[in-house]
């Protein structure tokens, strides 16, 4: 959301109880899961990976922490929201890891480097044009998601028909979290719980879905 729209100075008044309690939750649960996971997955090249997702995964939830925690001062919010919408790109980057390796020798290489290189363009976006549309954010998380389409096939064989039904319907929730965040709906109690806290909601459980496939990959 652009810190300088009606919407988001409305937001600023008019917070959800709930804004921001998942995300401490969140990241209170992954610290220790992904040590967890580092730990079992397997030497080399595994760990490697891991440890590059696992780290994506708690600078997001992090960032998303502290950028929900009221009562910042103005400048600073707006750089947490910066760096909030950013780490969402090193988010899917960071998942796709995994996934890449498990296409080596072939085409993961080509797909590490796209997906790296489209984060580096989003996480520039959201650093220097912070105020572009709403929409165009969800339009990138969603087109970086797409960029795996072409290795869907070889990723199947790769993985297995169950890992590969878990990275499946990890996409699609974060598919339907992008959906949100773009609309603003379903916005259901906005005093409450709203709609940014339903997109948190999906981006949450698409998250834990890619870790039960990323465990079940490197260990």
């Amino acid at each position: 959301m652009s810190a300088s729209s009606p919407s988001s100075a409305t937001s600023s008044i008019i917070r959800p109880r709930l804004r921001g309690v998942a995300d401490y939750y969140a990241t209170a649960v992954a610290i220790p899961a992904v040590v967890l996971l580092i730990a079992a997955a397997r030497p080399g090249a595994p760990t490697t990976a891991v440890a590059v997702y696992g780290v994506c995964l708690v600078v997001l939830l992090i960032g998303s922490t502290l950028y929900h925690m009221p009562h910042w001062p103005v400048r600073t919010l707006l750089w947490l929201q910066r760096i909030d919408h950013a780490n969402i790109y090193l988010m899917i980057a960071g998942t796709c890891t995994p996934l890449g390796l498990s296409l080596m020798p072939g085409p993961g290489g080509w797909l590490l480097v796209a997906m790296w290189v489209a984060a580096g363009l989003g996480i520039l976006k959201c650093l220097v044009w912070p105020g572009g549309p709403r929409r165009l954010n969800a339009g990138l998380y969603v087109l970086m998601g797409m960029l795996t389409l072409p290795y869907v096939p070889a990723l199947r064989t790769a993985v297995g028909a169950d890992d590969f039904l878990l990275l499946a319907t990890g996409g699609l929730l974060y598919l339907v979290s992008a959906i949100v965040y773009a609309l603003r709906w379903p916005n259901p109690v906005p005093l409450v719980f709203g709609y940014h806290e339903v997109f948190h909601v999906f981006v949450f459980s698409a998250a834990f879905v890619h870790f039960l496939a990323i465990w079940r990959l490197v260990t």
